[in-house]
């Protein structure tokens, strides 16, 4: 996650961004902690000034008092009978699958199979490595060539 820094934030409080820009890091601000507290640390006493004159005083009474006159509607339990049936119903339709396969040899030629698919894998395993080789034929030739070298120049010291 992208996290924004102080002089971002306080371009943001300013306005000073395009409105792309100032909708993204408001939505960020939603889901990250981080950033919402370096926000929050650029709230100064001339903006609560201006929310207290906006906001009345029993503000949060009145809403505290609708939340406590307000119906909560509580949701009835469900059917137990009803749950009882579905569950038996699926375990009885899942027992016969269960069985149909069984019958018809399904897991016996799923348990052949197994050992089958593991040899296969084996062979892959097997392959010959064929770079091993070439770095290796390349390392002799390599070798031959300075020894050839190395004589030759012996070779002239001698005469």
């Amino acid at each position: 996650m992208k996290h924004y820094d102080y002089i971002e934030w306080l371009f943001y409080k300013t306005k000073s961004l395009p409105v792309e820009k100032l909708d993204e890091m408001e939505e960020h601000l939603y889901n990250c902690d981080v950033c919402m507290e370096i926000f929050l640390s650029l709230i100064g006493d001339e903006e609560l000034d201006v929310a207290g004159q906006v906001v009345a005083p029993d503000f949060t009474s009145k809403v505290m008092d609708q939340i406590s006159k307000s119906k909560v509607k509580v949701m009835e339990p469900r059917n137990a009978k009803k749950s009882f049936n579905y569950q038996f119903m699926y375990y009885v339709a899942v027992a016969s699958v269960t069985i149909f396969l069984t019958l018809g040899g399904f897991y016996t030629s799923l348990v052949d199979a197994v050992p089958k698919i593991n040899q296969s894998i084996e062979e892959v395993r097997e392959r010959p490595n064929h770079i091993g080789k070439l770095t290796e034929e390349i390392v002799n030739s390599t070798s031959n060539l300075l020894s050839s070298i190395e004589n030759m120049s012996r070779n002239k010291e001698e005469r």
